[in-house]
């Protein structure tokens, strides 16, 4: 039995170079949603902190978001965005317990 799973992403970004990521990551959030297995997918702005973001997801499956993380949108979206923009970024797989 396959379940959905959730994930988080959270990117900081390099200071003055928001605009750019903000932009791609639209594209991106676009494209994704038509994926086969996705349920949600959605990039929020961090209030308090200029130049973090937190990508929250939905997928049917831990293997259509690992199809996702290796697919096409991922790979033009990294193409994309200007070298140097993601400082950081975590990525949390979830499943849900409770």
């Amino acid at each position: 039995m396959t379940t959905s799973i959730k994930v988080v992403a959270r990117v900081m970004i390099t200071p003055g170079r928001e605009d750019a990521f903000e932009r791609h990551a639209a594209e991106l959030s676009v494209t994704t949603r038509a994926e086969e297995g996705c349920l949600s997918y959605h990039l929020h702005r961090n209030l308090n902190q200029k130049g973090v973001y937190v990508f929250v997801e939905e997928w049917a499956s831990r293997q259509t978001w690992e199809r996702h993380m290796s697919g096409a949108a991922i790979r033009i979206f990294n193409a994309q965005l200007p070298l140097g923009t993601i400082a950081h970024i975590e990525i949390h797989p979830l499943e849900q317990i409770a």
